[in-house]
């Protein structure tokens, strides 16, 4: 996941205390005098539990998605997809097919097969070589 989602801070104080130290928004604010003014602030507490159990639950589905390309269930494309937070309709528009095809290089069966030059373009779009694609690190 993503790196600054994971960077908790320790602080004592738990009316400051922030979950994610790169959370932050931009909040406009109007002054009849100076017009609009930004400031970026951390979010509030809610926002922060919210988010944190939004990561909690998507590596779980990563765990989920690990094992199952662990025991031939699923195909690395799975893992990989998830790992990005893609949807199916999403990587076939990148991949500029259907989504039933996408669907179907989900399987591990069906990932075996695959030519050389759509598992370079699925490697392409995830940001990773074809021989981590074909054997991720966790199978290593």
């Amino acid at each position: 996941m993503a790196n600054a989602a994971n960077e908790v801070t320790d602080k004592s104080n738990s009316d400051n205390e922030l979950i994610y130290t790169y959370n932050r928004e931009l909040f406009y604010h109007f002054d009849k005098e100076k017009g609009f003014t930004q400031k970026v602030e951390y979010q509030n507490p809610n926002n922060q539990v919210i988010i944190k159990q939004s990561w909690d639950a998507a590596e779980q589905r990563l765990d989920e998605v690990k094992q199952k390309v662990i025991i031939g269930k699923s195909s690395p494309v799975a893992y990989y997809m998830e790992k990005i937070l893609m949807e199916v309709p999403m990587l076939a528009a990148y991949m500029e097919i259907s989504s039933w095809r996408v669907k179907r290089h989900l399987k591990s069966r069906v990932f075996k097969k695959l030519k050389p030059e759509t598992l370079q373009k699925y490697a392409g779009i995830f940001g990773i070589t074809v021989e981590e694609l074909v054997k991720p690190e966790f199978m290593r």
